[in-house]
């Protein structure tokens, strides 16, 4: 199984410019995307972490004296992306104030970006249902650490663009994830922004490569008409009642054409 980081976004409040500039290039080695926010974000912009595919965008905090304040603010607004505060030093009862706020971890740093992203993917796949690093369907293993996918037992080598589409399908399984949230999650803050269509297309040639591998020709990525797509096998009822998995039917995928970002 091959191993590699995709770029994550996170929003970081860090109001001491001297501790900024370290921070930032940790993230960035760590292939972090820091945004870095102000008090003006918690106060006026904090819609924008309402749009659908921005609630698995994660904020970082400093120990600052009004982290406190902004986490309230936050989770009062709606917001339910992972919180995390870092701090200089250990305070237990600021610690306890921040997370009954509403703060998903308390970190006191030094703290390297991997570390935090593996807190956050923690965070992650337990809000959205997953106990485990991992999730098995049908053919598929994915993983949520950064991982390709496994499919009958063999990595499957994506894209980094790839990679980041299948993950926001992964992380809904069993449910329909949209279109619009997918694009969001990995276009939303990007500097050239592509016709939705090509989700589509990345998409498609996601599915042929699970087809080819998956011993019954599934390619497990369904298209819920209207709603979005969702992994899962492809089962029918055979002569005797039970769900069984469908046969291959080699059918041909149709590539569309498209700009990939």
């Amino acid at each position: 199984m091959s191993h590699r980081e995709s770029v994550v976004h996170i929003y970081l409040y860090e109001p001491r410019s001297n501790a900024l500039a370290g921070l930032l290039s940790e993230l960035n080695e760590a292939h972090w995307e820091p945004v870095a926010v102000t008090d003006d974000f918690f106060e006026r912009q904090l819609d924008l972490l309402g749009s659908e595919g921005y609630a698995d965008r994660p904020v970082l905090l400093s120990g600052h004296p009004r982290i406190v304040e902004h986490i309230a603010r936050l989770r009062k607004s709606g917001c339910r992306n992972p919180i995390l505060v870092l701090r200089d030093q250990r305070d237990p009862e600021a610690a306890m104030e921040a997370l009954d706020a509403g703060a998903d971890d308390d970190i006191v740093g030094p703290v390297t970006g991997l570390e935090l992203r593996s807190r956050v993917n923690a965070i992650t796949r337990r809000f959205h249902g997953h106990a485990a690093a991992s999730v098995h369907i049908g053919d598929v293993t994915a993983y949520f650490d950064g991982r390709d996918p496994d499919v009958a037992g063999q990595p499957m080598k994506l894209s980094q663009r790839e990679l980041a589409i299948f993950q926001q399908i992964a992380l809904a399984a069993p449910r329909v994830v949209s279109k619009s949230r997918i694009y969001d999650a990995v276009y939303g803050m990007a500097e050239e922004q592509p016709f939705d269509k090509v989700i589509d297309v990345y998409i498609c040639r996601i599915r042929k490569k699970i087809e080819e591998m998956s011993p019954l020709g599934d390619p497990h990525i369904r298209t819920i008409r209207g709603r979005g797509y969702k992994l899962a096998p492809e089962i029918v009822e055979n002569a005797d009642g039970p769900v069984a998995l469908r046969p291959s039917d080699h059918s041909e995928h149709k590539v569309q054409k498209a700009q990939l970002g």
